[in-house]
This record gives C-alpha cells, structure tokens and sequence, in this order.
C-alpha cells in the first residue's frame, strides 16, 4: 500500500483534531435523550444560535460527517440560511482556509479513458498549493472526483473547459453543447438545458465567446451570463447575451445588448461584486479607412439591468495589449507593457471601481512577444509574491517566481496534460 502523503497526514491530524474538539458536544448529544424535546438547544449544552455558529465555521467534509449524528443537525445544515451563512464565512476567510483548486486533466490509460473524462480536484491551502507545485510527486496530491459519461467525450481535448466558479459551484462544459453545475465538495452535478443559440437566431455559425456564473443575492438564484457571437442567414453579425436562471432551469435572451464583444481568446465573463465583467469594444470613430475601436471593460447588474465601465490602470505604459480575469476577489489584468513586449505585468484592482487602485503586483519575465498574455491563467498570488498560473500554450500548471525570475512547471502522472484549472470556494449548495 502506498504511504500517505505528508499533505494526507496534515489534513488528517486537523479533521481530527477538529473532530475531537467537537466530540463532547456529540457524545452528550446521544447520552441526553431529553433535550431533544427542548427545541431550543440542538445539542443540550449550546443555545441552536451558539452551536450554529461554531458549525458554521467548519470544512464542508466535516459538516456532511456530522449531519449523520442526530435529526436535528441535519435539518440545521439542510436549512438554506445555514448554508448562507456557512458560505459567506468562507469566502471572507482571510487566510484562504476553504479555498481550494481544481484541475482538469484526460487521463492517458485508454481503460480508463472508456470510463470518460475525469476531473482532479486538488484540496489544499493556497500556500500548500505552491509547495504542491514545487515538489516532485505532484500525483500523491490529486484524486478522482467526478466522471462524466463516455456518451458526451469530446475527441477535441481543448473543448473540456471550466468557465468559472460561484459560491461552491463549478460551471463546466463539453464541446459547447454539454454544460454542468458541479459541486465539487459535495460531489453532485446537474446538466444545463443547451441555450440554444443557433436554433433560435437561424444562425448559420456561431461561437461561444464565454460564459460566466453569478448569484443574485435579493432573491437566491444562481445565474450563467452567456455570450455568443452568431451569423444569421443574411451573414448578418450580432452579439447575443442570454441568461440561465437555476430556478426556472431555463435560458432567457437580454433584449437590446448594448455591447459588441471582442472575438479573440481572452475574451471572457467574471462575476465580481454582485456584477458579471467582461471586454466589449466602443466605437471611437468610423471613416473610409476603417473603424477605430477601443477595448473597454463592462460590468452588468443584472438584478437592475444596470450596465457599467471599470476604467484601466492610469499608467502612460498601459496600452491595448491586455486580457481579464479575477486574482482573489479582485478584478486582475494580465498586460504587455508598451515599452517591453516580453514582458507580462499582473494588475490588481484592489478597491473595487477605484482606478487607483489598480496596482501593478507582479513582472513575468522572460515571454515571448505579446500574444503570451492571452495563454496565461492566473490563479493564486502567494503573499511572497509567487503567482501559480496556467500556461495554456504547454497545457501545463506553473510557478513563476519574481525573485529568482524562474518558471517550474509540475508534472502530472497518466495524464495527457491540463485542460482547465480554477479556484473555488467549498459550499453546501445543491447545483
């Protein structure tokens, strides 16, 4: 038998060291049968309000252990403004602690591969994360978790995408056609209703240009902000903006999208701050040579129909050359300076709809030309200054230290590369 993991044995001494923090309250749960007539104490010993509270505070693992002790508990971890509230405290998290990764990796065992493709969900800290990287057993770190049925493989490897992440939920799809919720704590998964672009628009192409998930929090449902570039039969351009309501389970067009999308690679969709983000272009100006553009950052609120512009960093080296993304809680730019095309400036924007704020946090040296910012991921900042990102171009997860100006690239073992990674928080939620 394989030996564990010191990762597996430092995970394993905390749940057990949480386990026996809470054993007392367990063991007087079963021991006092008369409490459970008292509706006021779910334990016998705390007030409900304190007990939920400490409850609230615990890893998604140990809440589903413990929602096997009593009746009581159970109802108190199903019950929607627990699972609120659980939320909320991990997100807020400063040090990260139910933050966690997840890889999407083809295995290259072709009986394994008859199963259909399987995700890696790699459960650490951020700061685990980098030592993870760092070492040379990266494998030993990674598990199994959801298998999607051999019906919906897709040949084309580079189709499996993860689109984002809300509150515990992980949006996932397959070729286009087959999207999924999944949460990857709970290990359940519910498959989207296709939106059907080309149907509805007669369109004789299309293309996903991104999709995004939300949360309205004024009245608890989840959305996906779909956006999609379609060609009706009169060869005929327009942007289609759709919205996927997990209430109705169904797909519903925005009417009279005000934006134009900007079709290359790093055009994508991120839900911050109540608002999905994502790159539109404004016309400046058109003449007999051409139409003059600019690239612009847009936020929607979908709750109030309400369209915004996040403004770029105030800095006379900020030019065109720039892509969108989230580093966290914030929104992040991935930049080629003007001055030094092979070099990537990561910005942060620290306050939300500040442009001040906007703060150059890393240099990535040694790039080639300024298309590499558009095959790049990134997704953890260590407080060091390490930044763990996806390099799209070698299909590989990578450390880039600022200090030593070095890259390291982590293998993995039967595995025929990385095809998505991103970072969520762990919930109760249902898909």
């Amino acid at each position: 038998m394989q030996e564990r993991t010191h990762e597996g044995q430092a995970e394993s001494s905390a749940n057990q060291a949480e386990f026996s923090a809470l054993e007392p309250l367990l063991l007087a749960q079963h021991k006092r049968k008369e409490f459970q007539s008292q509706p006021e104490l779910i334990n016998g010993i705390f007030p409900d309000e304190i007990m939920a509270d400490i409850l609230t505070r615990l890893p998604v693992k140990s809440l589903m252990r413990f929602s096997c002790v009593s009746k009581s508990w159970h109802s108190l971890m199903s019950d929607p403004n627990f699972i609120k509230s659980h939320i909320k405290k991990c997100a807020e998290n400063k040090e990260n602690e139910h933050h966690r990764l997840i890889l999407v990796t083809v295995t290259d065992d072709e009986e394994q591969k008859r199963k259909g493709l399987r995700l890696k969900k790699f459960e650490c800290s951020f700061q685990t994360a980098f030592s993870w990287a760092s070492s040379k057993k990266n494998e030993d770190q990674v598990t199994y978790d959801f298998i999607i049925s051999p019906a919906i493989v897709s040949d084309d490897m580079c189709r499996y995408k993860i689109l984002g992440s809300c509150y515990g939920l992980v949006l996932i799809t397959i070729a286009a056609e087959n999207m999924f919720l999944w949460n990857p704590a709970t290990r359940k998964s519910r498959k989207l209703p296709h939106c059907g672009w080309k149907e509805e628009h007669k369109a004789i192409n299309f293309q996903d240009l991104s999709f995004a998930i939300g949360y309205d929090e004024s009245n608890g449902d989840y959305m996906i902000l779909g956006l999609s570039c379609v060609v009706n039969d009169r060869l005929e351009y327009e942007t289609v903006a759709k919205v996927y309501s997990g209430k109705t389970d169904s797909w519903k067009k925005i009417e009279h999208f005000k934006y134009s999308l900007i079709d290359d690679i790093c055009s994508g969709s991120y839900f911050l701050n109540g608002k999905f983000h994502f790159i539109a272009y404004e016309i400046l100006s058109r003449g007999t040579d051409g139409t003059n553009f600019e690239r612009i950052i847009v936020s929607l609120d979908l709750a109030d129909d309400i369209y915004g512009q996040i403004e770029t960093p105030e800095d006379e080296n900020f030019g065109h050359e720039w892509n969108l993304g989230t580093l966290g809680g914030c929104l992040s730019l991935l930049h080629c300076s003007i001055g030094n095309q092979d070099e990537v400036e990561l910005w942060v924007m620290k306050e939300y709809g500040v442009r001040g704020s906007w703060t150059k946090m890393v240099v990535i040296s040694g790039c080639q030309g300024p298309g590499c910012r558009l095959f790049r991921k990134p997704l953890i900042l260590s407080k060091d200054g390490q930044l763990l990102f996806v390099n799209w171009s070698y299909l590989k997860l990578g450390v880039y230290d600022p200090n030593q100006n070095s890259h390291h690239y982590p293998q993995f073992s039967n595995s025929e590369g990385l095809y998505g990674a991103d970072v969520y928080v762990e919930s109760l939620i249902s898909p």
